[in-house]
């Protein structure tokens, strides 16, 4: 987890704890959850940000216990009269998964909740760099 400047960057670690390979193939869906369990507005933005580069969504095979990454960035600084989403988890679904993952972070994510998400990328892909040129 990093940030600067109000923008907080995480990126997310997704372990393969299967005997068998996992096949992964674009962007996770992201729902900001509060500590009473029910969603908050919450809206994702496929690509980059200010603190990792927008790439391409490419396929990637996770073996029995690799893993795999995606990035997610919002701003903490509020912009107007909006109140910011203060989320005490995650629900994470992964592409072509009807199922969630909950990720417990506390993410306050202002401008309508809105979080930026990159695909999923391998251990040894080049996007493994999260920082923005």
């Amino acid at each position: 987890m990093q940030g600067a400047a109000g923008t907080i960057e995480l990126t997310v670690r997704l372990h393969n704890t299967a005997e068998e390979n996992c096949s992964l193939d674009g962007y996770p869906s992201v729902q900001l959850i509060d500590a009473w369990g029910d969603e908050l507005p919450t809206a994702v933005v496929r690509g980059g940000s200010y603190l990792f580069t927008d790439f391409v969504a490419a396929p990637v095979t996770l073996a029995a216990q690799a893993v795999a990454y995606f990035n997610l960035a919002y701003s903490d600084v509020p912009s107007g009269s909006t109140a910011c989403a203060s989320g005490a988890s995650m629900w994470v679904t992964l592409p072509g998964d009807v199922d969630y993952l909950s990720i417990t972070e506390t993410v306050t994510a202002c401008d309508g909740g809105q979080l930026t998400v990159s695909p999923i990328f391998g251990a040894t892909s080049p996007e493994t760099e999260t920082t923005a040129p």
